[in-house]
């Protein structure tokens, strides 16, 4: 015995519109805010091994990375600049998001 194909066309389903193409639609006209459109700056700084992370500063880290970031982007952009860090043995890293000036 042999099978045919079904000369029916496909059956339309209203739960693939609804669940499948509504959200896709969604998500792709939802408004994204771009990266630096709120204006922050991500910084990772390497603190020498004498000074605890809260001392930290700009003024005495031995290596600094900033990049924009958007204001909820900012704390996961600065992980991402710590791994690029050249941390000497008994360093530490601090990571900070300052808004932009002016």
């Amino acid at each position: 015995m042999t099978r045919t194909a079904d000369p029916r066309p496909p059956r339309f389903d209203r739960a693939w519109l609804l669940f499948g193409v509504v959200p896709l639609a969604v998500l792709l006209a939802a408004p994204r805010p771009s990266i630096a459109a709120d204006g922050f700056l991500a910084v990772a700084l390497a603190c020498p091994a004498g000074i605890e992370a809260p001392a930290c500063s700009r003024e005495n880290a031995t290596d600094m990375l900033v990049q924009p970031a958007g204001q909820f982007d900012c704390p996961r952009v600065g992980q991402v600049l710590a791994t690029h860090l050249g941390l000497a043995p008994g360093e530490r890293h601090k990571i900070v998001c300052e808004r932009r000036k002016g």
